[in-house]
């Protein structure tokens, strides 16, 4: 078994404080309002190993982001780090009597596993406020807009642990060597709300459906039946031929027989392998649950009116994933718009007329990472609701007539009437008449004239 832990140098970071805590901006692909926001905190490291900490909590977004299908989608997070110094390093290990004044109270051997690492309250120590309750403060202080907190412990013993059970996605890993792995897995845990696949009893623990582990066995209503093949037999026979195909195969979430998996391995079940596609699915669907592909769109108001027949811009900023781009489609009052497919739209008034119209654009990740998605995560629309009221008035058919006299017709649209103005030279405009279109025009007849040797005329009409 071989494998690579990397390492980074921090330099140039921006940081805030708060109490004992202090943020630190490590990764910027825009504004936290519109990324997800990955939080890396310490524990057991001291006053003097900043450094240190700076350079494992870049390690540890960078091999989250790094890790398919997170890499895909690495500009669509931001990552930050908050140092909060312990007075000694490492972390408490119960079972062979040592323990670690440690900010966090961070312990090993959690409910009778030496390799969970978590914080209180647990079962060693059940005060929130002497862990959780401390992460919540300095969240709540220095980054509210957090998305998945990662707690770094600054001991080797291999350990970790990941929960999203309380609605706050919260993965806790120590720096052994497998640490680039256990961030992994966990954020499956954290991120994804992914079920461990592991067949070995573990007393007490408790089974659930999950995206990844369920006990249904019907094909037809299976949550991952979109990636099973109709050749697939299920249950799924755990031998080699079936390696790389997703089926239903025995044992999940501690159970050896009634709960299943979507594949015969996954990194939801050893280390060192990819997600599945099941996991994977679940993994972009969670992205897309906190981000909009949609990084701004103009005009930013969505109800208004149109009075002009010159072309209107209206246009959409997806956010583009680093493998594949999104893909666009324009739509008029429901139905699409042929060849409507780039970021940007004019749309020429007079092709719809007057009343109210809606125009829509749909922006939508292609991914085949994803089979099924129900709830349209993958989605997004906007939506303006126009009114149009065109003005556009044309004089024609102007003709002579006797005594000085002559005839010209308004045609065109002008809801709120119009008026015929006439001068001599460009700049004063005296009225004529005010009057309103019947079935698209209007005749007009002058009166006879003896002290004018030209004149111009015009039509306008008030918004």
């Amino acid at each position: 078994m071989t494998f690579t832990l990397g390492f980074c140098l921090v330099l140039g970071l921006s940081t805030s404080s708060f109490a004992q805590g202090t943020l630190y901006t490590l990764l910027t692909n825009g504004p936290t309002a519109k990324r997800i926001n990955v939080v890396v905190l310490a524990e057991g490291y001291t006053t003097n190993q900043l450094g240190q900490f700076l350079s494992d909590a870049t390690n540890a977004v960078n091999n989250l982001l790094t890790a398919a299908p997170y890499q895909e989608y690495k500009n669509y997070f931001n990552g930050f780090a908050i140092f909060v110094a312990s007075v000694e390093s490492g972390s408490d290990h119960p079972i062979s009597g040592t323990f670690k004044n440690t900010y966090f109270n961070s312990t090993f051997d959690s409910y009778g596993n030496a390799n969970f690492l978590t914080i209180p309250p647990n079962d060693w120590n059940g005060v929130y406020a002497q862990g959780q309750g401390k992460v919540d403060s300095l969240l709540a202080a220095l980054m509210p807009e957090h998305d998945l907190t990662v707690m770094v412990v600054n001991d080797l013993e291999y350990g970790g642990s990941g929960d999203s059970s309380s609605g706050i996605a919260t993965l806790i890993t120590s720096v052994s060597l497998f640490a680039p792995e256990i961030v992994v897995h966990e954020s499956g845990h954290a991120f994804g709300t992914l079920a461990d696949e592991y067949t070995d009893a573990y007393p007490g623990f408790v089974p659930v459906e999950k995206p990844n582990a369920t006990t249904n066995a019907n094909r037809a209503t299976l949550k991952w039946t979109s990636w099973i093949l109709g050749s697939t037999p299920l249950p799924t026979p755990p031998d080699p031929t079936n390696a790389a195909v997703v089926g239903l195969f025995q044992g999940a979430e501690y159970q050896t027989t009634g709960w299943y998996r979507p594949k015969l391995d996954c990194k939801m079940n050893h280390l060192f392998v990819n997600f599945c596609e099941v996991c994977a699915e679940q993994l972009v669907k969670s992205i897309y649950t906190l981000v909009r592909p949609v990084d701004s769109f103009l005009p930013a108001t969505t109800n208004f009116t149109i009075y002009s027949t010159q072309a209107v811009a209206f246009s959409v900023t997806p956010l583009q994933p680093l493998t594949h781009n999104l893909s666009v489609q324009w739509f008029t009052n429901g139905s699409a718009i042929a060849g409507a497919t780039n970021s940007a739209f004019s749309l020429v008034p007079g092709s719809l007329g007057n009343g109210l119209h809606t125009l829509k654009s749909v922006v939508s990740d292609p991914t085949a990472l994803v089979k099924s998605d129900p709830a349209g995560l993958l989605k997004a629309t906007n939506i303006w609701n126009l009114t149009l009221s065109l003005n556009d008035l044309a004089l024609v058919s102007a003709q002579y007539l006797a005594s000085n006299r002559f005839r010209l017709t308004v045609t065109g649209t002008a809801p709120a009437g119009f008026v015929i103005q006439a001068s001599t030279n460009f700049v004063t405009w005296t009225p004529l008449t005010t009057n309103s279109l019947s079935g698209g025009k209007f005749d007009y007849t002058n009166s006879s004239l003896t002290n004018f040797s030209f004149r111009f005329y015009r039509t306008i009409s008030p918004p």
